[in-house]
């Protein structure tokens, strides 16, 4: 077909100056005058469907032929005069394909059965259902789409459907040439002020797309994948680089799970391009790109399969600050899937925090679940829990965190971090007790002469601990803010370190070396360790994954239990003063008993810590107690048998409140034969629904150690020397490192894939940005040269 320009001048609009002259009323007349006989690309199409393949003569050439400018003129306003006079006529000779009816004398052909063929007149019916440009008509938009196959018209506004349904050139791409955005999207309109003008400007526009370079590397993709579907085109067309592509993800991926720099990556990829490999995507920019992308895919898989699943969930925040100072807010949420026997617990983000207001916290909070797909709806149907630490901002009865979650969701459970409660009941202990507090004034004077100075540590006692073949410890703080296994490791290394601290301070600190030889105080010593040993194994079973609300429980009363039977008697510590008084390493130390230091009131000590630990472990909450008697329904081994018959009345009334608080309804057959199996028989099997209701249970947090895990790496990836990082770039790094598979199980090509269907660019796309080349001196490279 040729130029719709130079056609469309001849039998649709007028052209050259004429053109200009000419009226909008003229244009109609114009159209009307060619609706007589038909122009040449529709006399065409008329050739190709009806399998005329002799070339022929137009009559439309004989009847007009080509002549001066003003006998065209003049004949045209004798036929326009002629067509308002016939015009009903003309009308009537128009088949129902919108084609005027052609007289058998001047076009023979005619009579073939064009009529009939489906696919015209099918078109034909869609443009008369379209909403059309308002410089065209209906024969108009025919003409050019028969013309030009690949235009469609939506809205009024034209779009290239090949266009639209590649989107991208791929492998085909080269600099300066890419795909026209509108074309695409359906929004090309004509420019220009009149009828004329803008008809132009479509004719151009449609010209200048078919031959542009893009669209025709469109056309060759097209062709390439004739027998296969469009949606594999892509795909088939980037292969030969999608393994270049797969290897700088690899390298990306392999940086962020070892936490290295991203800038590492030109090394990396400068040692492929050593090897023979020919990579692009080698900078900085690129790999952070491509770490956002990694981990935006992995977070909407993953949130998307428990949308799906309709799991349960439970969300698990803290709040921290960066090396840069920002205030910082880590959210996690544990979830139950079918697939996985257990919960599993999947960081969300770490999000900036403008202010650490409790409004600003859960506008956070609730902002970040809506964009990974959990909206408000979903939060009523399945948030059962929340999780955080004790601080007034989280769990104030007033204003905090938790009191605001508990007006949009009025029926979760707030669970306060049960190892911050561990710590809070030891620090109360203390806080009551003063000799306890001199102890601890004492340990944290010895972990500040040698936590501030490396030489007293290196120097003074490195010396002496090599002559008694003692392992140097770091000395660290005791009862600080920290876990109770942190004040174990401090009072552990001041047990193992004791005659070499007596040896130095008898040099230069004689009060503290008169303290240490004072019987009282090792005996304190070997007290506090004692004690904090039963604190260590409990916190450490708490922070346990696969500690649940009901197994917590039970760890807390056997602490407990453990404590009073030190009450009774004596500690492993304990135990061994005496022999270690007499052992050849604490030979050199005068021991004594001076009154002047008290030891530790032993029993009242122990007293308040266990009185403590009730209160803050077992009874913190009003609630928390009816809690555990709801949850109880399902762990046999709690219920009282002797009261118990089938059916178990008191059971299945607390069983309808267990339902509200789990969310989920469990049938009362399945309970029933639950309890009636237990009763008769201990292993038995669990019906399924008593299963899924014991998986609910589990999906509740008991502390916020993941959270306290997950700041813990974001200071190992955000140290002072990348310190630039945004806390969007290390919530990405975050992602990768705690959701991603390891490296070898890991594989790169569904997000290769999805990069690509993203228009970015591929590994051997030359158009990226490069790195910068090292700049050598002459003297440095003239080395080399010498001879």
């Amino acid at each position: 077909m040729g130029d719709p320009g130079s056609e469309m001048v001849e039998s649709v609009s007028p052209a050259g100056p004429e053109a200009s002259e000419s009226t909008a009323d003229e244009n109609e007349d114009d159209i009307q005058f060619v609706s007589e006989g038909p122009s040449r690309p529709v006399l065409e199409y008329i050739d190709l469907v009806c399998g005329d393949e002799e070339p022929t003569t137009y009559h439309s050439d004989i009847l007009f032929p080509k002549m001066p400018k003003r006998q065209g003129d003049f004949l045209r306003f004798l036929n326009v005069k002629k067509l308002k006079t016939d015009t009903e006529s003309n009308n009537r000779n128009k088949n129902h394909c919108g084609l005027p009816k052609l007289k058998e004398s001047h076009f023979k052909y005619v009579e073939k059965p064009v009529i009939e063929e489906k696919p015209s007149c099918s078109s034909k019916e869609e443009i008369d259902n379209l909403v059309l440009p308002d410089c065209w008509n209906e024969k108009q938009a025919f003409m050019f789409t028969e013309q030009y196959k690949w235009l469609e018209i939506k809205e009024g506004k034209l779009g290239c459907k090949d266009c639209s349904t590649v989107r991208h050139l791929g492998s085909k791409a080269e600099k300066h040439v890419h795909v026209s955005k509108e074309w695409i999207a359906y929004l090309v309109t004509p420019n220009g002020s009149n009828k004329t003008t803008r008809q132009a400007s479509l004719r151009k526009k449609i010209k200048e797309h078919d031959i542009s370079k893009a669209h025709g590397k469109i056309q060759d993709l097209l062709k390439e994948s004739t027998n296969d579907s469009i949606s594999n085109i892509g795909d088939k067309q980037n292969n030969k680089n999608i393994d270049a592509t797969v290897k700088v993800f690899n390298v990306v991926y392999s940086l962020v799970k070892h936490n290295r720099p991203l800038s590492d990556i030109e090394g990396a990829i400068e040692l492929q391009e050593k090897n023979g490999e020919v990579n692009c995507l080698n900078t900085r920019y690129s790999a952070t790109r491509i770490a956002e992308h990694i981990a935006k895919e992995m977070k909407m898989k993953i949130f998307k399969n428990i949308i799906e699943e309709n799991a349960k969930i439970c969300v698990i925040i803290d709040e921290a600050s960066t090396v840069s100072k920002k205030c910082t807010l880590v959210i996690y949420l544990q979830c139950t899937a079918q697939s996985v026997p257990a919960p599993v617990m999947l960081f969300v983000a770490l999000k900036e925090l403008v202010s650490t207001t409790a409004e600003c916290i859960v506008t956070t909070l609730l902002s970040t679940l809506n964009d990974y797909g959990f909206t408000n709806e979903y939060l009523k149907a399945n948030l059962i829990a929340f999780c955080s630490d004790g601080a007034n901002t989280m769990l104030g009865r007033k204003s905090g965190v938790a009191t605001k979650m508990l007006e949009n969701f009025p029926e979760i459970i707030i669970w306060n971090c049960l190892n911050h409660r561990l710590q809070l009941s030891l620090d109360d202990s203390i806080s009551e007790i003063k000799h306890v507090n001199h102890f601890k004034i004492f340990i944290d004077k010895i972990y500040s002469i040698y936590h501030q100075s490396n030489k007293n540590q290196n120097k003074l006692l490195e010396p002496v601990a090599k002559d008694l073949e003692i392992e140097i410890v770091k000395i660290g703080r005791v009862m600080g803010p920290r876990w109770a296994a942190c004040s174990l490791q401090a009072a552990t290394a001041v047990w193992c370190a004791y005659p070499i601290l007596y040896l130095h301070f008898s040099h230069s600190y004689s009060g503290l070396a008169n303290r240490l030889a004072n019987i009282n105080f090792l005996q304190d010593l070997a007290l506090m360790i004692d004690i904090l040993e039963e604190f260590s194994l409990l916190s450490t079973a708490l922070q346990s994954r696969s500690t649940n609300i009901q197994k917590a429980q039970k760890l807390i009363k056997r602490t407990i239990r453990a404590l009073e039977n030190l009450k009774i008697g004596t500690g492993k510590h304990e135990s061994q003063i005496e022999g270690l008084i007499k052992s050849d390493k604490f030979k050199d130390i005068p021991f004594n008993k001076n009154n002047k230091f008290k030891a530790l009131p032993r029993n009242l000590l122990l007293e308040n810590i266990i009185q403590h630990m009730n209160l803050r472990l077992l009874s913190d909450r009003q609630y928390e107690e009816s809690i555990f008697n709801y949850f109880d329904l399902l762990e046999p081994s709690t219920w009282p048998y002797e009261e118990i018959t089938s059916p178990w009345v008191a059971g299945e009334k607390k069983l309808f409140h267990l339902c509200e608080l789990l969310k989920y309804e469990i049938d009362l057959k399945d309970f029933r034969e639950f309890v009636s199996n237990n009763i008769k028989s201990n292993n038995v099997s669990i019906p399924t629904t008593i299963q899924k209701a014991k998986k609910i249970v589990g999906t509740i947090a008991i502390n916020s150690a993941e959270a306290e895990r997950g700041f813990n790496l974001m200071n190992i990836i955000c140290t002072r020397v990348r310190n630039s990082l945004t806390v969007d770039h290390i919530s990405d790094l975050m992602t990768i490192n705690l959701l991603g598979k390891e490296l070898a199980d890991w594989d790169a090509i569904p997000f290769v894939k999805s990069w690509s269907n993203c228009n970015h660019r591929l590994a051997t796309d030359t158009r990226v940005r490069q790195k910068s080349s090292k700049a050598f001196y002459e003297n440095q490279l003239a080395i080399w040269n010498l001879k």
